[in-house]
């Protein structure tokens, strides 16, 4: 590797709310781990009651260790913002995974969601400031299709790193990713 700085690809992964863009990256991080490279991170799926989204987990995609991130019911020492009660401690074991995630130097890493609070400054943001400042060249943070704009505007991401899961086959994705991951590998 020559002594010229890596060029940071952070790719989008859009969709709609409730689109499926959390199973989108299960699978993407599937293909790519097949290819032998390494990912880390986390996925916040979803959970379900009556038919109405009801809470997140954070999930780490390495060690599949999961925690309670998000409830439409009432927690004590849980935070509020807008219709969910927000674990604290999720926080804070996410920014730990990405931190022991940053030891292993990792082909890829993970951010699922960036959202409305990471653009008030709060939820992942410094994380994801942190990210942007790092050294890890290929990143995937998936983000709702109507906030996308706001977010390559607030993050500086250029518009051809955008894949949207209802446009893009999750293997040309892969592909995609794949040829970022070896441009900056040969860099």
């Amino acid at each position: 590797m020559s002594g010229a700085k890596q060029q940071q690809s952070i790719f989008l992964i859009t969709g709609n709310i409730q689109g499926g863009k959390t199973s989108y990256l299960s699978e993407l991080i599937e293909l790519l781990r097949k290819r032998s490279l390494s990912v880390g991170g986390f996925l916040a799926p979803g959970s379900f009651e009556s038919g109405k989204r009801s809470g997140f987990s954070l999930k780490n995609i390495v060690s599949g260790d999961e925690l309670a991130m998000a409830s439409t019911i009432e927690t004590d020492t849980w935070t509020k913002y807008r219709r969910f009660w927000f674990n604290p401690d999720a926080f804070t074991l996410g920014r730990e995974w990405i931190c022991e995630s940053l030891k292993a130097n990792p082909d890829v890493i993970v951010i699922d969601e960036v959202g409305p609070m990471e653009q008030e400054g709060s939820g992942w943001s410094e994380t994801l400031e942190f990210l942007k400042s790092s050294s890890i060249p290929v990143q995937l943070w998936s983000v709702r299709e109507k906030l996308s704009g706001e977010v390559m505007e607030h993050w500086s991401i250029s518009s051809d790193h955008i894949i949207h899961i209802d446009n893009e086959e999750v293997q040309k994705a892969a592909n995609l990713i794949i040829r970022a991951v070896e441009r900056n590998r040969n860099s």
